[in-house]
């Protein structure tokens, strides 16, 4: 909200935001945030607010009864910490928050998420979010969203919107641009994701509904549907030629499932024998008939599966690798100390938009891209 705290009637933004605070007559104030959604990524970016020194957790908003009216530090294995879960959107938005930190899925839902969005951004609330690839790019996003976005910000007196994630986001976006910065002639760029999704370390929703494990391999899933593939990753890869001053001619995609070589108990339910235990998929970026830049992903049900696919050297991980000269292959593997190997991806995923927090209620209004900020950083994290 960039009139939180402004004594004056002016719509500008406030001139005195220092390392994430309001300065106003000399009184420090921290940025006020709402978590919705309160999933694997969503208790990441609960957790992230409660510790940072210069922000404050004043509401969370879920979506199942069983959740509402729990306090927020119980519903991420923490003690109580005073804030209270509820279901109302609209009652969120009451509390006047500068910033709402949305990671509630969108699947099945978009236009009720981008409703909330606009909301949120003409009541004066600033956006960060991990729910909405297609807006990670905001010149690949669909015009007619952008606009009733945009116009969202303008009524809200200048608030921001910025969705980001691990992929798409960092791994997909900001990073293989810097590490481009390193080549002295670039033949091309890939992207990888190598993730196993074991029994109970991902939800219902992405197990069985977006990743289709289980079901007969002829189907096209949401996670390889080519428009979705297109809505969703399309605009990180025109992001990146864009950045290096490149005009694609068209992005293709393909896709492979795996047929699971034996029935498995996974989840709570059994994967058959021959149906979908694991896929992989690309989408590129063609020049002159050329793959300049592609980003695969490849997502196992059990790690022992597809021995004769791309895997990482150990654990989960993103590799980037810039071909050419010099040759860059960079490989980067996430963890936790929880012991859940999956558990630091949805932290990654969740820091990007926790940590711009400060830098998106300084911006200027409108939905911005990585690119459109400051270095993104771990600042108030250290020690």
């Amino acid at each position: 909200m960039k009139m939180s705290f402004s004594l004056t009637s002016s719509l500008a933004r406030p001139h005195a935001l220092q390392c994430g605070h309001y300065v106003v007559l000399g009184v420090v104030m921290s940025l006020r945030v709402v978590c919705v959604g309160t999933g694997l990524v969503g208790q990441q970016g609960i957790m992230a607010v409660l510790d940072h020194p210069e922000m404050e957790l004043v509401g969370v908003v879920v979506h199942s009864d069983d959740k509402a009216g729990r306090d927020a530090g119980e519903l991420v294995g923490r003690a109580p910490v005073g804030v209270k879960a509820i279901q109302s959107f609209a009652e969120a938005l009451a509390l006047q928050p500068d910033v709402v930190a949305y990671f509630n899925t969108s699947h099945g839902r978009l236009k009720a998420t981008i409703e909330e969005f606009r909301a949120a951004l003409a009541a004066g609330s600033n956006v960060v979010t991990t729910s909405v690839g297609a807006l990670i790019n905001p010149k690949t996003a669909r015009p007619d969203v952008l606009a009733q976005l945009n116009a969202a910000c303008e009524e809200g007196g200048g608030t921001t919107l910025f969705s980001t994630g691990i992929d798409p986001g960092v791994f997909s976006d900001f990073m293989p641009v810097v590490l481009s910065g390193c080549g002295r002639r670039i033949d091309g760029i890939r992207i990888f994701e190598m993730a196993t999704y074991e029994s109970g370390q991902q939800s219902d929703s992405v197990s069985f509904e977006i990743c289709g494990f289980g079901e007969p391999t002829h189907t096209v899933t949401p996670l390889v549907d080519p428009a979705g593939l297109s809505a969703t990753w399309g605009g990180t890869i025109h992001m990146i030629a864009e950045q290096l001053d490149v005009q694609l001619d068209e992005i293709v995609s393909s896709h492979e499932m795996l047929p699971s070589p034996e029935t498995f108990a996974y989840q709570g339910r059994v994967i058959e024998q021959g149906t979908i235990a694991g896929m992989r998929f690309e989408i590129a970026g063609i020049k002159d008939g050329k793959k300049l830049i592609s980003v695969a992903h490849v997502t196992r049900a059990r790690h022992d599966l597809a021995p004769d696919w791309p895997r990482p050297l150990r654990g989960d991980a993103y590799r980037v690798v810039i071909e050419g000269e010099p040759r860059l292959d960079c490989e980067f593997e996430f963890s936790s100390e929880t012991g859940e190997h999956l558990t630091g991806g949805w932290a990654i995923t969740a820091m990007r938009a926790i940590n711009a927090i400060p830098l998106v209620v300084a911006a200027g209004p409108g939905v911005k891209s990585v690119f459109d900020l400051p270095v993104i950083t771990g600042r108030g994290r250290l020690g």
